[in-house]
């Protein structure tokens, strides 16, 4: 099974869940595959939405995550500060996009984010008119964040849609904690009020 894919399925020893970044790479480093796991399903959902916000397809996306991934696999005896790692990747991920990008020299707008909301519960019993609501308010939370100034939009994207940890996006965006937290106070203030104009109340809490 290639790197990146369906990691969720195997499960792994609660030490290495409970690691961190480093401790992972000292152990894939000494030959622990499973460690090298753990750190994908840590950071896959973050790297698709920063390959989402350059090549726009989610299924480019997904191979830009995967040759990412494969990349830094390869290069990790290179890695110099192993407390860097998010940031490292992160830089992988963005460089591997944007020459993806390039490489197809051509552009798709495709607005659909659904691939990141992950969060559509089962609705084989639910009231139709309910989950109509539901996908307007989804759709129109996708519309607002498109809005938002780039900078707000990515940790907005992280916060939201891969479920990253503050302290965690501040590594991997390497950026101070204290400014990704007024990133995300702000953008959630800026997603508030563009919601609220297009007529829905959403908590953004």
């Amino acid at each position: 099974m290639p790197i990146g894919d369906a990691r969720e399925q195997i499960p792994h020893n609660l030490e290495l869940i409970d690691a961190n970044d480093a401790e992972l790479v000292v152990a894939a480093l000494a030959g622990n595959t499973q460690a090298f796991d753990v750190l994908v399903n840590r950071y896959r959902r973050a790297m698709l939405t920063i390959a989402r916000q350059i090549v726009r397809n989610p299924t480019d996306a997904e191979d830009v995550v995967q040759d990412a991934f494969l990349r830094a696999f390869e290069a990790l005896p290179q890695l110099t500060d192993l407390n860097r790692f998010g940031a490292w990747l992160h830089s992988i991920t963005r460089n591997r996009a944007l020459r993806y990008y390039k490489s197809i020299s051509r552009y798709e707008p495709q607005e659909d984010m659904e691939p990141y909301l992950n969060r559509t519960a089962d609705t084989s019993a639910a009231d139709p008119a309910d989950i109509v609501t539901r996908e307007l308010t989804e759709q129109g939370i996708r519309d607002a964040i498109q809005e938002l100034p780039t900078d707000y939009k990515e940790v907005i994207e992280l916060y939201y849609w891969a479920e990253m940890p503050q302290k965690r996006m501040a590594e991997f965006l390497s950026l101070p904690l204290t400014t990704v937290k007024w990133r995300l106070h702000k953008a959630k203030e800026l997603l508030k009020t563009i919601l609220e104009r297009h007529g829905y109340s959403e908590d953004m809490s």
